[in-house]
């Protein structure tokens, strides 16, 4: 089944591997013929690949590497000796230290997560005014001057993309580039030594800080932010190219195996990259923020406060006493019956009073192992996420609905503590499953999520605007070593671009960078790609609206939490988290087990829950004022410019991103619909009138919630 996944399908789809005719193979231009020659002479090796220009399916023109010959799996295309590549440690080990232990708050990863950006666009401008004389003049003259991605966009070039957390993103980026200019400026204003004037220029920044952050290679083995030589040329696609460095004894991370086992065993999941390129990605923006949080209040509930009904008590407890001693003093006794009265009297409010100590501290204990399940909940579960406030609203109802019936005594000691110890065994269950999904079925274990539970204590990162004084007003310990433990050596010989694809002679070699979007390509790169795998688009929802309890409402608005639900769609699995917020919707404590919304065992549930899902997803599906065919025919129109072209690549495959979804959980119905109907499970997952070309790939994606689903029927059995 794998050779059938979604990469695949898109890679035939796209005809990557394969001899592109319109490539156009020019002569190669000088400066990157003596960067080649001076490579060469310095011990690298470039193979099998070569300078050409490429189209898109409009006629634009862009460069590329074309392979010469055919390209085998385990192939090395370039090999770099490491002398050959440009580091922060290098950087930093230069004449330009003394300015970085100056003003840590700018080049220090104490003080700033974009450190080694800073220190090496400070190095390439100091290296780059010293001309021809400079070892790295041809790495840096060979930095394309025309940069073009979405952070330089007009603001009407910016509105083709029709997304307006995209368009406010690239403004943000843009100012902090702008901000990291004029710092960067002011600070080598005092080393009038180091850098001549008009060096430190917006356009000079420009230049090659975004060549900087569009060439830049990380992690996977490297230290450092790492500039590559010639291997900038590759561009961009979901092909397995990948980087790998060669040691001193000729050993590499990835052996010959694993570069061949694709092709010859066919075990690799092609949806994963075989190289997990984006650990090669430094602060993977992916996830853009679009948070707009709830700030109003809600008055339609008021949790139970113990210590008020505490308090309370003892006054009318008090006040009872009180009355009772005035009461007494009306009756006209003689003084000894009135004395002996008034003792009676003590001893029996002392007796009360013990009594009433002795109910409060058993209420007390009580209403603390309700307060013990809320805890558990508070401190193990980040309720911001998109589906946890549906089942808290729950759990908090039933609850608060028993601690006032216990206080009210409508329930006894021993029913309220069973009820309670009942519920937070449903929330440590539902917390094991809760955490189970997102380490195996999302792939993002939540021990390693950043900033985790930080709408729960309201402490989200305030969005300041960046300035000089901004960066720089952090207070500096000059008897502090803010770059202690910072450097590490790198001891391997080479670096080598290699593949586990295979190329046919005359198709364009691409490298992947990373596990990227199209809305970080736009923003990254300026460019977004057709079928591209990783894409993934937003769906929001306007969750309030699905609140049954108050108590969720409350919650909301008590915490300050986003208004907005916002779940990610890909093209490479079904989306999982609508889905489950969906059977939440219809979840009840009462009839259903916690698995329920994890797994398969309803089907009643779980039809229901697909078919809301489906009704949003058209919902939100219909807003979208285009049509994929019309888009399509638009990409062939040679008047479009790159903006142009690639805002429309953009949309399209945001378009396509929703339709695949929805023909997903179409398909998923229609096969919960002939279960329920008795029909055997292999011709409830025939294919489908939702399926259109792409049954074997549809049921490659849905295999894990087929196979789910196979082995629900098989236990209810």
């Amino acid at each position: 089944m794998k050779r059938h996944s979604i990469g695949k399908t898109f890679t035939k789809l796209k005809g990557l591997n394969k001899a592109d005719p319109d490539a156009i193979i020019p002569e190669t231009p000088k400066l990157i013929e003596d960067f080649i020659e001076s490579l060469n002479s310095q011990g690298a090796i470039i193979n099998k690949v070569k300078y050409a220009i490429f189209q898109t399916k409009n006629g634009l023109k862009y460069p590329g590497l074309i392979a010469t010959e055919t390209i085998q799996p385990n192939d090395n295309l370039v090999i770099l000796p490491r002398e050959t590549l440009l580091t922060t440690k290098q950087a930093f080990e230069s004449p330009l230290k003394p300015m970085f232990l100056e003003f840590p708050q700018f080049f220090s990863p104490k003080f700033m997560p974009k450190w080694q950006y800073h220190i090496i666009l400070s190095f390439l401008l100091y290296e780059y005014q010293k001309g021809t004389e400079s070892k790295w003049h041809l790495l840096i003259n060979n930095f394309p001057k025309d940069i073009d991605y979405a952070v330089f966009w007009k603001r009407e070039d910016l509105e083709l993309l029709q997304d307006q957390r995209m368009v406010k993103h690239a403004i943000e980026k843009y100012r902090y580039l702008i901000a990291t200019f004029q710092t960067l400026q002011y600070i080598t204003s005092k080393y009038p030594d180091l850098f001549k004037p008009g060096i430190v220029t917006l356009d000079n920044i420009i230049w090659i800080y975004t060549s900087i952050v569009t060439r830049c290679f990380g992690g996977q083995g490297l230290k450092y932010v790492t500039m590559v030589p010639f291997c900038e040329l590759f561009n961009h696609e979901n092909a397995d190219v990948c980087y790998d460095l060669q040691q001193n004894d000729g050993r590499t991370k990835y052996n010959y195996e694993f570069m061949t086992q694709k092709v010859i065993k066919g075990e690799k999941d092609d949806d994963e990259l075989s190289v997990s390129s984006f650990d090669n990605s430094l602060c993977s923006e992916d996830d853009i923020s679009d948070s707009e949080f709830v700030t109003s209040d809600y008055h339609e509930y008021q949790e139970f406060n113990f210590d008020e009904y505490h308090e309370k008590s003892i006054k009318n407890f008090t006040n009872n006493q009180n009355q009772m001693f005035e009461k007494l003093k009306l009756y006209n006794e003689d003084q000894e019956s009135f004395n002996r009265k008034i003792k009676e009297l003590q001893e029996f409010q002392l007796k009360l009073r013990k009594e009433l100590n002795i109910k409060l501290n058993i209420q007390k204990d009580v209403f603390q192992l309700a307060i013990n399940s809320k805890a558990m909940l508070f401190q193990n579960l980040d309720f911001g996420d998109n589906f946890s406030i549906l089942f808290l609203g729950q759990i908090f109802h039933i609850l608060d609905q028993s601690i006032k019936m216990y206080f009210q005594e409508e329930l006894s000691s021993f029913k309220a503590r069973e009820i309670f110890a009942k519920i937070e065994q449903i929330c440590s269950c539902y917390l094991d499953n809760w955490y189970t999904f997102n380490n195996v079925v999302k792939k993002n274990p939540v021990q390693q999520k950043v900033n985790s539970f930080s709408q729960k204590i309201v402490k989200r990162p305030s969005k300041v605007i960046p300035t000089v004084e901004s960066f720089l007003k952090m207070p500096v310990d000059r008897s502090f070593n803010y770059y202690q433990n910072v450097w590490e050596n790198e001891n391997f010989k080479n670096l080598l671009m290699r593949t586990r694809d295979y190329f046919e002679k005359g198709s364009q070699v691409y490298f992947c960078y990373s596990q990227l979007s199209n809305r970080m390509m736009i923003l990254k790169y300026g460019m977004a790609l057709e079928y591209n795998k990783f894409n993934s688009a937003f769906l929001r929802i306007e969750y309030l609206k699905y609140l049954q309890k108050k108590e969720a409402i409350w919650i909301v608005h008590r915490f300050k939490l986003d208004k907005f639900k916002r779940f990610k769609l890909k093209f490479i699995k079904p989306p999982y988290e609508l889905i489950i917020f969906c059977k939440l919707v219809y979840w009840d404590l009462n009839i259903h087990t916690v698995e329920t919304i994890f797994q398969i065992q309803d089907l009643k549930l779980e039809k229901k829950a697909l078919n809301l899902a489906l009704e949003i997803m058209d919902e939100e599906n219909s807003k979208f004022t285009e049509k994929i065919e019309d888009l399509e025919q638009q990409l062939k129109d040679k008047s479009l410019g790159y903006h142009e072209y690639f805002a429309i690549v953009y949309r399209l495959e945001r378009l396509r991103i929703y339709r695949y979804n929805i023909n997903l959980i179409n398909i998923m119905i229609i096969a919960i619909d002939k279960i329920i109907n008795e029909v055997p499970f292999e011709q409830a997952i025939e294919k489908t009138e939702f399926d259109f070309d792409f049954y074997l790939t549809n049921r490659h994606t849905l295999k894990k919630y087929f196979d789910e689903l196979r082995c629900a029927l098989y236990q209810s059995k």
